[in-house]
């Protein structure tokens, strides 16, 4: 049997166990519109632009990339106890329902296997977003606490807008944008099988870049 076969037969499976009451659409909607309501909101009550407000949202996308680049690496790939689903779900599921050969979704409810959680959202904003504006709230005042939020959620929004762009199929036009079209081809060689030590950033590969990690995205 090989790889496309087994992607096949995997993605069938995958498909199968897949709730019913599972809405691809409702899962985008809410990812992009409950948290670009945040994150608007939170822009919006920056009351005016300072060095502190930019700064706030350049650390906070600085954070993003980071992030993004060590749970991707570190706990995506290499099993740890306290991330066993995060390993599951990465490794496990979505590497093997899209390989550099099998790249695209077919259907919206394949979105279940490109997009985080819907809960994720709710815990970064809980758990990442609100002690980092609490923090920088304390320490440079409101307007930098409120872009500090507006920087988390539009880094975790930046993130998965991407990599859904990566996993769109070729016909759609979004994925002819210059920046997308770059990514595509970086995440693709990702899902290569001999690319899986390499490419770890989703979005603009700062970090893979900075630790040697990037690779050419033309396999």
């Amino acid at each position: 049997m090989n790889l496309h076969e087994r992607t096949s037969r995997f993605r069938q499976q995958y498909r199968d166990g897949i709730s019913r009451y599972y809405s691809g659409i409702g899962h985008l909607l809410f990812v992009f519109g409950f948290g670009g309501v945040l994150m608007i909101s939170s822009f919006t009550r920056v009351s005016a632009l300072s060095t502190a407000v930019i700064g706030a949202v350049i650390f906070a996308l600085l954070l993003g990339n980071v992030g993004e680049y060590v749970a991707h690496k570190s706990l995506g790939h290499k099993k740890r106890r306290f991330a066993g689903l995060f390993y599951s779900r990465h490794s496990g599921d979505h590497h093997t329902f899209f390989t550099h050969e099998d790249y695209t979704i077919n259907n919206l409810r394949d979105l279940r296997v490109v997009l985080f959680p819907a809960f994720l959202l709710v815990a970064v904003t809980l758990l990442i977003a609100t002690p980092l504006a609490l923090a920088a709230n304390y320490l440079l005042g409101r307007d930098a606490g409120w872009a500090m939020a507006g920087g988390v959620l539009l880094a975790y929004l930046f993130y998965e807008f991407v990599h859904l762009c990566d996993h769109l199929p070729d016909s759609n036009p979004v994925t002819r944008w210059p920046l997308v079209k770059q990514m595509r081809a970086h995440h693709r060689h990702h899902h290569h099988p001999d690319g899986k030590d390499s490419n770890f950033n989703v979005t603009l590969p700062l970090s893979d870049w900075l630790l040697g990690t990037k690779a050419d995205g033309d396999s």
